[in-house]
């Protein structure tokens, strides 16, 4: 039975003139790869002949097609040669693997064996013995001194894993946004050097939000078969993704990670996906916005698509926006169409000018999107690519999600009194205003008469306001109402809007000795 990694690099490593020399600082936790220093050096002396000797094996994630391994001496003759020996190792499969005679290195004292690997070679514990005859040369002559393990070195040789490409679909969002983040990740033969999607292997997600909050994790995925990994999110804040496959006695660690933002919001979020198939292929695009209140000047209203999956967006395509109601200088409606914008990898956008004059009510969003769908990324180098994202996909639909335009209002509120020793009934006054169509053209701010203002008292403290009462303004847009007040808080006016109208509201606020 094999000894337990833990151990086999640590108390277990018991040799007769080797001990196993790693050269890659291991992580907290995690039994040290080939290369940390494991157990100490050994001697072996031959009359009065003395050698102390060390093997060291390459860190397991260089390994392709061989494993060479460096024996080095010190010893107290005058001179040293290699007699005859290598290095042995017993793979994963439990295949026992020869390697060759050991070689002079160049460096005096140090020779070499090279273990070749079958080109299926697996990642995992290999177990490493060495047989060598040193010839040391002394004043009374060549003395010959046997370097043997008396039990195997357990020794984890672990495939090299990346994650060559990680993605968000969208890369800049509207706050409270889902995004999508996706990955691929590959493996490299130790046999071969050739690399093929890593299949069925963890990832883990984290993400760490600009500012002082600390960095959580979100997800624990398996890649698939074709080495691909995702997940929808909704991050809530600006911040960096990071993608690791963590160290395991067959995989090194692999680590990506990439900066997504979001971008503040004052009006509703608006965000839904659209999907289609095409040659037994599947593509589609998740897009994101939100509502626009105008005023006297034009609102852009930026739609951000991110694409779902594994697909992206081709070189072509856009995004359209189209009123369900017509109004002033447009009254079969308005629609305009605007040109994608490919920002990177699995993420566009196009932006809206909507202007003052413009239908309020409902706009329906659409896409045209032609898309490519992603049978496997492109294993050829470590930058990943797209490569074998070639399979078109056409996405189109003209109500994906929709966008609310309205007209901005205003409401103001003041108190006859506003510091006093109640209970006392004061008197609440304000006005409303509204940005209306003109029938000449253009729009103006003007007074709102016969807007109901609902009003509401918000008591000092953590209760939540409570409503009192509803008035109306007057033929100048102005309201005025008695209130008992008793308790310190703030009194609360509130336009509550229409379909076509914002909502706005204002508040005193009243100190009660």
């Amino acid at each position: 039975m094999r000894v337990p990694l833990s151990m086999a690099l640590g108390a277990a490593l018991m040799v007769t003139g080797v001990a196993a020399t790693p050269s890659v600082a291991a992580e907290p936790g995690v039994a040290p790869p080939p290369g940390v220093t494991a157990g100490e050096t050994m001697t072996e002396r031959v009359d009065d002949v003395v050698v102390s000797a060390r093997i060291s094996l390459p860190p397991g994630g260089d390994v392709v097609g061989s494993i060479t391994g460096t024996l080095s001496i010190t010893h107290n003759g005058n001179s040293a040669a290699i007699r005859s020996g290598e290095i042995t190792m017993v793979d994963p499969e439990d295949r026992t693997l020869v390697g060759e005679e050991f070689v002079a290195s160049g460096t005096a004292n140090t020779w070499t064996s090279t273990v070749p690997l079958p080109t299926d070679a697996a990642p995992g514990i290999y177990e490493v013995s060495v047989a060598a005859e040193i010839d040391v040369t002394t004043d009374d002559g060549v003395v010959k001194v046997p370097v043997r393990t008396t039990d195997p070195v357990y020794v984890p040789f672990r495939a090299k894993r990346n994650i060559p490409l990680i993605w968000t679909s969208a890369a800049s969002v509207p706050a409270g946004s889902t995004i999508s983040v996706s990955g691929a990740a590959n493996i490299r033969s130790l046999g071969t050097g050739d690399y093929a999607p890593a299949t069925g292997q963890e990832v883990k997600l984290y993400f760490d939000p600009s500012g002082d909050a600390s960095e959580t994790l979100k997800a624990t995925l398996t890649t698939d078969a074709r080495g691909f990994f995702t997940t929808r999110q909704r991050p809530g804040a600006s911040g960096k993704w990071r993608a690791e496959m963590p160290m395991t006695d067959t995989g090194a660690r692999a680590v990506w990670t990439l900066t997504s933002a979001e971008r503040e919001r004052e009006t509703t979020l608006r965000q839904a996906t659209v999907r289609a198939t095409q040659d037994g292929f599947s593509a589609g695009d998740h897009l994101m916005t939100h509502d626009v209140v105008l005023g006297l000047a034009p609102v852009q209203r930026r739609v951000d698509v991110g694409s779902l999956g594994f697909t992206v967006g081709g070189t072509s395509g856009w995004l359209s926006a189209e009123s369900r109601r017509g109004e002033g200088a447009f009254p079969d409606g308005y629609r305009v169409q605007r040109e994608l914008v490919h920002s990177g990898l699995g993420t566009s956008h196009a932006t809206f000018t909507f202007n003052p004059t413009l239908p309020a009510g409902i706009y329906d969003i659409g896409i045209r999107d032609a898309m490519k769908s992603c049978s496997a990324p492109d294993w050829d180098g470590l930058n990943g690519g797209t490569s074998n994202c070639t399979h078109d996909v056409l996405v189109e639909d003209p109500t994906v999600t929709t966008v609310v335009v309205k007209r901005a209002s205003s409401t103001s509120v003041a108190a006859s009194d506003t510091s006093f020793t109640g209970p006392k009934t004061i008197t609440l006054s304000g006005t409303v205003s509204k940005v209306q169509l003109l029938s000449t053209g253009g729009v103006a701010d003007r007074p709102a008469p016969n807007t109901p203002v609902e009003l509401s008292f918000d008591p000092a403290g953590s209760a939540e306001p409570v409503y009192k009462k509803t008035v109306t303004t007057g033929s100048d847009g102005t309201y005025t109402t008695p209130v008992l007040t008793s308790a310190s808080g703030r009194w609360i006016a509130k336009y509550p809007g229409t379909s076509l109208q914002a909502s706005s509201s204002a508040a005193v606020t009243i100190t009660v000795n």
